[in-house]
């Protein structure tokens, strides 16, 4: 672990102006505005500096905030996280947030150490539901198994589990876990969450129990307290039973990956995704990663989903958007198509996929 006094201070808020353009911007403005702040304070960034080398410090340092004000209801910061008062709030003062900051210094430090940024977004199924219904529908004779890579919590393996609106009325599955969508074109197709059984495989460097208080405490505090729609998907998902039938497998590296994707028995229907993860890769890992997957693409038809919203995919595909992409191996053939440009919390995406997608062959 790097000592964060070697740190680069005045790039640490750079990262916060950053994370507060491309992130919270016209998703939350409770924190667009906080972490503009945090970027121009050298004391909250010294403090930041202290996140575990190779996490996400912004999401990091906000979140360990926001875990204990969770704990804490008496006090006077918690009637401007909406998230705890539900009150409508829009900004946190800012000399109020910096005292408790200070306050808990030692508290905030040793969460920033030892927990890591473990997201489990539940509105990213609102593009993730209809891409799997599709592959699942296209191939009726098969079993199924999915894996999700960075699984966290495993939540969103539950995709077929949720109930879908999206702005054109339609709703898809019936749950009170709910996730809402925008389409921002009128090409999203129709799709039939499956009834079959799927086996679904989690795998995490660090599996997150949501039966743990802490465990659960962390995964709401991860979420950005103005968005209480999220907080309420998170609620009821957690509820579901089927989270017990989920496998959680902890694997760190890709040698590990390799041996639970290639030990699925080639008849199944087998997909692979991951949603923001791969960002947190070193470049040699991701290219390790890459060479894993087209091995097992030589040897059996597979399906790869990312989610990512790394410089080389915008660049690919020319867009400031996140992608998502759909690796596709098929006869030791390998494609590869842009399925939809994508809010980076699900809240509203652009369907991309060529209308062929829907019409494809066993």
């Amino acid at each position: 672990m790097k000592d964060h006094t070697t740190v680069d201070l005045e790039q640490i808020a750079n990262t916060f102006r950053v994370f507060a353009e491309e992130e919270c911007k016209g998703n939350s403005e409770l924190y667009y505005k906080l972490t503009n702040q945090i970027a121009d304070d050298p004391d909250l960034v010294e403090l930041a500096a202290h996140v575990r080398y190779g996490q996400p410090i912004p999401n990091s340092f906000l979140a360990s905030v926001h875990f204990l004000l969770l704990s804490k209801p008496d006090e006077e910061l918690v009637k401007y996280y909406p998230s705890i008062s539900a009150l409508p709030i829009h900004e946190i003062p800012y000399a109020l947030f910096k005292s408790f900051c200070f306050e808990n210094k030692e508290q905030i430090i040793s969460i920033i150490q030892n927990r890591i940024v473990q997201t489990n977004v539940i509105s990213r199924c609102s593009y993730l539901a209809p891409i799997f219904s599709i592959l699942i529908a296209d191939n009726p004779d098969k079993d199924v198994t999915i894996i999700d890579i960075g699984t966290s919590a495993g939540l969103t393996l539950n995709w077929d589990k949720y109930e879908y609106h999206y702005n054109n009325g339609i709703a898809i599955g019936t749950n009170n876990a709910k996730v809402n969508a925008e389409v921002r074109n009128s090409s999203l197709p129709e799709f039939h969450l499956p009834e079959k059984t799927i086996r679904k495989i989690g795998i995490d460097q660090n599996i997150i129990d949501p039966t743990n208080i802490e465990d659960a405490r962390w995964l709401k505090a991860l979420i950005w307290p103005d968005q209480l729609e999220r907080f309420a998907a998170l609620n009821a998902a957690l509820k579901i039973d089927d989270l017990k039938t989920i496998e959680f497998i902890q694997a760190s590296t890709v040698s590990e990956w390799e041996k639970v994707i290639s030990a699925i028995p080639p008849k199944d229907l087998l997909i692979v995704y991951c949603t923001h993860a791969m960002y947190q890769f070193p470049m040699e890992m991701r290219d390790e990663f890459w060479k894993m997957l087209d091995r097992i693409g030589d040897g059996r038809d597979f399906y790869f989903l990312s989610a990512e919203g790394i410089k080389s995919q915008r660049e690919k595909y020319q867009t400031q958007n996140t992608v998502v992409e759909l690796t596709t191996y098929k006869n030791g053939a390998k494609t590869q198509s842009l399925m939809a440009e994508v809010n980076s919390h699900g809240k509203w995406f652009i369907w991309k996929a060529k209308p062929e997608f829907t019409e494809w062959e066993n």
